[in-house]
């Protein structure tokens, strides 16, 4: 906003939604403003922190849209417990800030910051609200403790009326940057105060570092046990290699003592006769063993007609024959049956088949134009540049077949009216 940034009437791009989204008042928090507000409260025996919320507020058809983009705090104005008396020097004062830390910038509201463990109300200080803050669509910040809940109000007819969220965007604020270095010498946590963040943080670091040593662990033992299983493998390799080679020569030795072409039926009987110098070392006991004959089963016989004589023939010369012209007239008129017969079960298998329901094509004009979705884009935002209202959104979403508004892709085709 001003001269860092403009965000108006383009709404921001990078945006997080907190809580649901208000039709009522559009309110848009800066990052910056968000983190300080959430982690300021009161130390050093006080109860309460005072300051005002600074930016713009700009109207579009009805509706307010708030742009926070500073926060400062005011000086002497907590008084004893979680009361605040504004006075003439600290207006001053932070006007004299306002102008120095955040100039061209409007008041649009005040912000109260309680101890951890208050609980603020907004009945407290509706009466300061409407007397100091007395302008339309001005806010009230309500924070109690350290990332504690908070509450926004603004003033209306029937009273005060609860925002249901707001946006959080992210942009480039140099303003509240130079004021949260500034304040850094304020004292903001006490020693020894439990910080939730700080102490879940450290938590889970106990939490990884223990998990990563028992896998480290589980990863050393299934390595020993990896290793003992490939010297188990490669110690069994080696028997056997040998085993084999012990094997191949026991096989050489007798080889070498029979005589080649006899099958032998006792090998010690055999090498026992051919040591003896009898007539009996010479013959040896050969095992005779039958050939390998298997019955031959019969063909079976196939008739064939062939107009009026009839034929009969063996299964194994039907391959090598050529059918006659009057059997392939025959297999013409069977095929022909065969393939009603098809067709027939073709068409039951359709029949059973039921057209499919054509969703009703939506009629967009011929000047529509067709938009390709950038990133970071919504539907809101391409309206209010277009066309700087949110009148068009419906039928937007009418005709590219949009259920939810909030969800279009980065590349999404959309049809835009013309003007």
């Amino acid at each position: 906003m001003g001269e860092l940034y403009n965000p108006y009437p383009k709404l921001p791009k990078n945006i997080r939604q907190i809580g649901e989204r208000d039709q009522i008042v559009k309110l848009y928090v800066e990052d910056y403003v968000n983190t300080y507000l959430k982690r300021l409260y009161p130390t050093g025996g006080q109860d309460l922190k005072v300051g005002l919320l600074l930016g713009e507020i700009r109207s579009q058809e009805g509706i307010p849209y708030l742009f926070v983009d500073g926060a400062m705090e005011m000086e002497d104005v907590a008084a004893d417990g979680e009361r605040a008396e504004f006075t003439e020097s600290a207006w001053k004062k932070a006007y004299q800030v306002m102008e120095q830390m955040f100039p061209r910038r409007s008041v649009i509201g005040w912000f109260l910051c309680g101890a951890p463990g208050s609980n603020l109300s907004p009945l407290n200080y509706w009466r300061q609200h409407g007397q100091y803050f007395s302008a339309k669509n001005q806010l009230m910040y309500l924070n109690s403790g350290l990332e504690g809940e908070e509450a926004i109000y603004t003033a209306s007819e029937d009273g005060f009326y609860r925002l249901r969220g707001y946006c959080v965007y992210y942009e480039r604020n140099q303003m509240m940057q130079d004021y949260m270095v500034s304040r850094k010498d304020a004292r903001r946590v006490e020693s020894g105060t439990r910080d939730v963040v700080i102490r879940d943080f450290r938590q889970r670091l106990e939490d990884k570092k223990v998990e990563a040593n028992k896998t480290r662990s589980t990863v050393s033992i299934l390595g020993t046990v990896c290793g003992m299983l490939a010297v188990m493998v490669l110690a069994g390799g080696v028997a056997m290699f040998n085993n084999y080679q012990k094997m191949r020569a026991m096989e050489s030795v007798i080889a070498s003592v029979i005589p080649e072409g006899t099958a032998v039926k006792n090998w010690s009987q055999a090498l026992t006769k051919g040591k003896s110098g009898t007539k009996e070392s010479d013959e040896l006991l050969v095992e005779q063993i039958p050939g390998e004959v298997y019955p031959v089963p019969q063909q079976p016989e196939i008739v064939i007609e062939t107009g009026s004589s009839v034929e009969i023939a063996e299964s194994g010369s039907l391959e090598s024959q050529v059918i006659s012209s009057e059997i392939q007239n025959g297999g013409q008129s069977g095929n022909a049956i065969g393939q009603s017969g098809v067709q027939g079960g073709n068409f039951g298998a359709q029949s059973d088949e039921q057209p499919e329901e054509q969703a009703e094509p939506v009629q967009v004009p011929a000047d529509a134009v067709l938009h390709v979705v950038q990133s970071g884009e919504t539907l809101y935002g391409i309206c209010m540049e277009r066309y700087h209202s949110m009148a068009p959104l419906a039928q937007i979403c009418e005709w590219n077949r949009l259920d939810d508004e909030n969800r279009i892709a980065t590349g999404q085709e959309l049809y835009l009216p013309s003007s």
